[in-house]
């Protein structure tokens, strides 16, 4: 279900070389080419003849070139650098993110600042109006009590001095002339218009008093809806305070998981390498297996392919041989072998009657089996199992036609049970839909 997924990773890359490569050369063909040449290369022609072994030789020595060439990109292939290299991806878009908040967080920071230091302007010419409109206030206060006192000395006099007009006829009956009657009523008018002053000096007074009354209910409520909004704004600005401060502290978080997983993809490309090294190393084993035993067996097939084999395993296909969009990392590759949806544990069998030539596990496909049916049509066919959980046969056990060889698994790079049946005709893998 596995099968290095680089070829993304070498075209990104090579961008610069790919129009000036031959067309095996390019990035692409490359990573097929390497994973199915590498994985048994001397399968590529009949081993019965001295030729086609000189022709083996010439092929692996060219494959060889051809894995130097790549070996500083192929270890992108793996799952595990696939992985964190889309981990490490999401952490630059976060981080990205997290920036961006911390930008925005600190403007808004600067606006509610700077509307904190017009309240608290505010604040004080409110303060400042209430203590003008209080002190005003007092001495209305104090006008009102003063004309009261004068009305009080008015009225005090006038009831004292009793009607007017009799007043004026006593005058008259006292006076020793018309000149002293005249000065007698004037001051007389002189006094009242003095009450009249008072009376109307002091309604102005209670006026004044009753505005200012409402002039200092309203400078008290508007100093405490200005302190009302300040305090809001305090609030409000120490809310940003507090996000900033966690933005900066995600930004530096994600900034050092961001070095981490520089150091993993660092580390995970090369235990890929190593990985390849193995893989390389035990393809060689198997080579010289089938030229071995290539000379051993002398049964061969010849006719129509269809129903050659048996089902290699239980359920359904679920994703054929071919090319196709990769599920998970989304590049368009080769599918070497045919899926099926055996679930885990179930027995997996024989195809055909033949040798079980090599088994081991690798990062890959996990535990692999390697059963060499001998040739078919002038071509050697090798079955291959992937991805078992346990092997039920040994290396070099003959096994018969339907004979159980072993159980699936999940093992290598698989995200679920299932039988990934690779069929290989002198080295080169082929649709095993046509040999079924």
């Amino acid at each position: 279900m596995r099968f290095f997924p680089s070829a993304p990773w070498l075209s990104r890359a090579l961008p610069d070389l790919r129009d000036r490569l031959p067309v095996w050369a390019h990035p692409q063909w490359l990573v097929t080419a390497v994973a199915t040449l590498v994985a048994v290369a001397g399968l590529a022609v009949p081993l019965a003849h001295a030729d086609d072994r000189d022709d083996l030789k010439d092929k692996q020595n060219h494959v060889k070139g051809e894995i130097a060439s790549v070996k500083g990109d192929i270890h992108e292939a793996s799952q595990q650098v696939a992985k964190i290299a889309k981990r490490l991806e999401k952490a630059k878009a976060r981080l990205g993110g997290a920036r961006t908040r911390l930008a925005s967080v600190r403007a808004d920071l600067a606006d509610a600042q700077a509307q904190a230091a017009t309240l608290a302007t505010q604040l004080a010419d409110a303060q400042t109006q209430l203590t003008t409109a209080r002190a005003a206030l007092a001495q209305a206060r104090a006008d009102v009590a003063t004309q009261r006192d004068v009305s009080r000395d008015t009225v005090i006099g006038i009831a004292t001095a009793g009607d007017t007009r009799l007043a004026l006829l006593a005058a008259y009956a006292d006076a020793g002339s018309i000149e002293d009657v005249l000065m007698g009523q004037t001051a007389n008018d002189l006094v009242m218009g003095r009450q009249h002053d008072a009376l109307v000096a002091l309604e102005a007074a209670e006026d004044a008093m009753e505005q200012q009354r409402v002039a200092v209910r309203a400078a008290r409520d508007q100093v405490a809806a200005a302190k009302k909004a300040a305090d809001d704004n305090v609030a409000t600005v120490q809310a940003l305070v507090d996000r900033a401060a966690a933005t900066e502290t995600e930004v530096e978080n994600l900034v050092a998981r961001n070095k981490g997983l520089r150091k993993e993809v660092v580390a995970a490309r090369e235990a890929d390498r190593k990985a390849l090294r193995r893989l390389e190393k035990r393809e060689a084993k198997i080579r010289q297996k089938i030229i071995e035993l290539s000379k051993k067996q002398g049964g061969s097939y010849n006719g129509d392919t269809a129903g050659l084999l048996a089902r290699p395993g239980p359920g359904p296909v679920t994703s054929p041989y071919g090319y196709r969009i990769h599920p998970i990392y989304g590049y368009w590759g080769l599918h070497n072998g045919t899926d099926f949806g055996t679930g885990c544990g179930a027995a997996l069998w024989a195809g055909e009657s033949g040798t079980v030539i090599d088994e081991y596990y690798d990062e890959v496909y996990g535990n692999r089996l390697y059963l060499a049916i001998g040739k078919v049509n002038g071509a050697d066919i090798v079955l291959v199992y992937n991805h078992m959980s346990k092997y039920a046969v040994g290396e070099g056990a003959k096994v018969a036609r339907g004979q159980v060889v072993g159980y699936s698994g999940s093992t290598g790079w698989s995200t679920g049970c299932h039988l990934h049946f690779i069929v290989m005709r002198n080295g080169d893998t082929v649709d095993p839909m046509g040999y079924l």
